[in-house]
């Protein structure tokens, strides 16, 4: 490996100028692929509920569309004549507008329903003017109705007012047929509906916002946000990157200075923008338009970008440190590149592989966007240490042989590096490790055991609507629908049933098992019956037909829906299928297994989807007893089950990436210097930084979810390269050391301050996170803070006490001679 180095420091110092070249060329062409990206809206999962979604869209389809009018008052009564006349305002707007022709006339649900439909009928059938009526008519008029009218109509109507008292807000359902449309059709049917209720004169204190989880998710574009936060970063970490790089000149010297410093900071930049470049060309080549490896880019993929910035900088500040160490000891631009690029560069390549195993270890997760996410990472992180090792060293060369031949390079300024302020308060903590070493690593394994126990109080979830930015008016409206209408009218649970359904005893089992979803608290009722659409209510439609009445009650059909034990079931399926529109929405006759969908109109949202899930398959148990396949499944429970997955996915990609990077570091210390337990040693610290991270977590409420679920990776790409760090130069500074306490106070002193500005670059860089609108990534930043704080006191306080420890018992068997530094060996900083 260090031949390797060596090879790559030959070719910079010959051929500097070609490096340069190749890196931009490459740059050029994975530019080209990344300008063919695409970004996929959609959070792919794999599992029986999503395949059962996709069967029931593959064999029904979803013919219609139910858009909500939330009206709101300013706290007045809502059950008001302005209200009522507004609604119908609304309404016959709707009906003399081109979306007309949208509305579904057909079924047992009227096209419009209003929360004032009860007046609105009996204004209808008393020929009254609604320009005439006051409040208290109004109410008495929808009071009087809802008495007279079938219960699951009333019940509708009583469903749309809100449940404040007096009620504030109320619903207008509008029924549309989307046959044929995809989401986005859908969702731009209902801003035409949005924009034709717009144009409605409201009264004074009345206003209406139209809402749909479509309109939610399709409706914003965090592009801009993701553009924000990462601009910001570069400009916060160029700022930082300003001070780290910043040396204190000599007289006369500051301009020069200050152009070295400048230099710096844009090549560090300029790296890492050239490897965000290189991150998503690469992507688009694994994705499905090339390899199929990965997936599309999708909105949550797009924090890639900040994540290389908060950990690709780390990068160029030790690599550029050790070379300014170099030269500033009055070494030449030549041998600080040398030097540099072998030792930095082999800790560097270390921490690459480490973080690239620690965010592909999402490619375990049941959710697609998030083995992504994991693999466009793992590029990205590649990609900075490729351009950091070869494109950054050899532009500095080019610059300091020019400014070394004109008289200008500053190797005086450069040696006082080491002398900053910084450095000199981290080395102080070095006295922990030389003096009290065990009582420190006994209130590092009492820290973990609080952390431990913080994990198992972690709450998992996953919520699409934490991926609209919270200033996005639609979610107050969402707010208002789940507040007072108990989540709305859009939740629906599908529950898809496969077998042979076609017997009396299934068909009379669906309907048992129809009677008892009835009775679960989170499944909708309208007049005591569930408001469920399948083939049992087609079947009450159709006996309301007169023609096929007689057939149906010839057939064995009872008025409760069940049949009789000699029904040919399949018979009746098909006259259903023949003669009702809606049979074939609700069913299909395949060969030997029918498949068939119950749709129910339920409230659980996503923190009782899994309560409901279980409850229905109970409920549908005597269903399933009669060997058909009964699989519930809504949006709200998929994303209840990835937050499981998630949950569960958790320890497994923690003991992966842990392993994985432990068995990388053994190999390698192995190899190098016949100290296998090293590799041990280093990343047992990180288990401190993981435990440490998840309970503060707990402690400041923040969940587990799709995106602070890369904290695994995330904790070893940043954990695991701060305690290499200290781990490869404390081996370095042994050799040459007289005893292991001034090797540890050397190593503390001199990449303990590097750590330090390299840690404060990285909670600036991730910290920009916590101001995003995007919950998800405010949680990220505050974790990835807690992360990177944590991991700098594990690799400056805890892993020097565990080093001072090994020290003493391997000198005790292998007793170690200092040896001052020989050509072969690259100089000790």
């Amino acid at each position: 490996m260090r031949a390797l180095f060596d090879g790559l420091s030959t070719l910079l110092i010959r051929r500097p100028a070609v490096v340069v070249v190749v890196a931009v060329a490459l740059s050029l062409v994975f530019g080209g692929f990344a300008s063919q990206s695409v970004t996929d809206d959609g959070v792919a999962v794999d599992n029986e509920l999503t395949d059962a979604q996709e069967l029931i869209d593959e064999r029904f389809g979803d013919p219609q569309s139910v858009a909500q009018l939330v009206v709101e008052t300013d706290g007045d009564d809502i059950r008001s004549a302005e209200a009522l006349r507004a609604s119908l305002a609304v309404q016959q707007a709707i009906r003399d507008s081109d979306l007309a022709d949208t509305l579904i006339t057909e079924g047992q649900q009227p096209p419009i329903a209003s929360f004032l439909g009860g007046a609105e009928l009996a204004v209808q059938e008393a020929g009254l003017d609604p320009a005439g009526l006051e409040d208290e008519e109004v109410r008495a008029l929808q009071d009087q109705a809802l008495e007279q009218l079938p219960p699951q109509v009333a019940g509708l109507f009583e469903g749309l007012i809100g449940t404040g008292e007096p009620p504030t807000a109320g619903l207008i359902l509008v029924f549309q047929d989307t046959a044929g449309l995809d989401d986005d059709g859908v969702a731009e049917l209902q801003r035409e509906l949005g924009a034709v209720v717009e144009q409605v004169e409201l009264p004074d204190g009345l206003q209406i916002e139209t809402f749909s989880f479509g309109l939610l998710l399709t409706g914003t574009d965090i592009g801009p946000e993701i553009g924000r936060l990462f601009g910001t970063a570069l400009l916060i970490i160029l700022a930082v990157l300003a001070v780290v790089y910043w040396v204190r000149p000599d007289a006369g010297q500051r301009r020069r200075i200050g152009r070295r410093t400048a230099a710096d900071v844009g090549l560090t930049l300029t790296v890492i923008v050239l490897a965000v470049v290189w991150m998503q060309g690469i992507g688009v080549l694994l994705g499905p338009d090339f390899a199929g490896l990965i997936g599309y880019f999708s909105p949550q993929t797009q924090i890639v970008p900040i994540l290389i910035i908060g950990l690709g900088v780390d990068f160029g500040i030790h690599l550029l440190a050790r070379y300014r160490s170099e030269v500033g000891d009055g070494a030449g631009p030549e041998t600080g590149v040398r030097t540099a690029t072998g030792t930095v560069g082999l800790t560097l390549l270390l921490c690459t592989a480490a973080t690239a195993i620690g965010f592909l270890t999402n490619l375990a997760s049941p959710v697609d966007f998030l083995a992504t996410l994991g693999v466009l990472a793992a590029a990205g992180i590649v990609a900075a240490f490729v351009l950091t090792m070869t494109f950054l060293p050899a532009v500095r060369l080019m610059l300091d042989r020019r400014a070394q031949r004109l008289g200008r390079l500053p190797q005086a300024a450069l040696g006082r590096q080491s002398d900053a302020t910084l450095p000199r308060v981290i080395g102080r903590s070095a006295w922990l490790a030389e003096r009290a070493p065990v009582p420190t690593l006994l209130v590092a394994v009492l820290l973990a055991g609080v952390g431990g126990y913080g994990f198992t109080q972690l709450d998992s979830e996953f919520n699409l609507t934490d991926f609209v930015p919270q200033d996005e008016p639609l979610l107050d409206t969402f707010e208002t629908i789940t507040s007072e209408f108990n989540g709305g009218f859009e939740e629906s649970t599908e529950i898809l049933l496969v077998g042979d359904l076609p017997t009396p005893d299934a068909h009379n089992a669906l309907v048992a098992s129809l009677d008892r979803a009835g009775d679960l608290d989170d499944v909708e009722t309208l007049g005591g019956q569930p408001d469920a659409t399948s083939i049992v209510s087609v079947l009450g439609q159709a006996f309301g037909d007169d023609q096929l009445a007689p057939q149906l009650a010839q057939a064995g059909v009872q008025e409760d829906g069940t049949v009789a034990d000699d029904t040919d079931v399949t018979a009746l399926y098909e006259l259903l299928l023949a003669e009702v529109p809606q049979a074939d929405e609700v069913v299909a006759l395949d060969g030997d297994d029918t498949i068939a969908r119950v749709t129910l109109r339920t409230n659980a949202g996503q923190d009782r989807a899994a309560a409901l899930e279980a409850g229905l398959q109970e409920a549908f148990a005597p269903l399933a007893d009669e060997d058909v396949e009964v699989t519930p499944t809504s949006q709200e429970i998929v994303q209840a089950r990835i937050g499981e997955d998630i949950e569960d996915s958790q320890i497994i990609s923690l003991l992966i990436a842990l392993g994985a990077a432990m068995a990388l570091l053994v190999l390698h210390y192995s190899i190098a210097d016949r100290r296998p337990l090293i590799g041990v040693i280093t990343v047992l610290p990180v288990g401190l930084v993981l435990a440490l991270t998840f309970g503060t977590m707990a402690l400041t409420g923040i969940p587990l979810n799709p995106v602070t679920a890369t904290l695994a990776a995330l904790s070893i790409g940043i954990g695991v390269p701060f305690t290499i760090h200290v781990t490869s130069r404390f081996l370095e500074e042994r050799v040459h050391a007289p005893d292991g306490a001034t090797a540890l106070r050397r190593t503390v002193s001199q990449t303990g301050g590097a750590l330090a500005g390299s840690a404060l670059t990285t909670a600036i860089g991730f910290g920009i996170l916590t101001t995003s609108t995007l919950v998800p990534f405010e949680q990220l930043g505050y974790v990835i803070v807690y992360a990177i704080v944590f991991s700098l006191v594990a690799a400056v306080l805890v892993l020097p006490s565990m080093l001072a420890l090994w020290d003493r018992a391997d000198r005790r068997r292998h007793p170690v001679s200092a040896e001052p530094p020989v050509s072969s060996r690259p100089a000790r900083v």
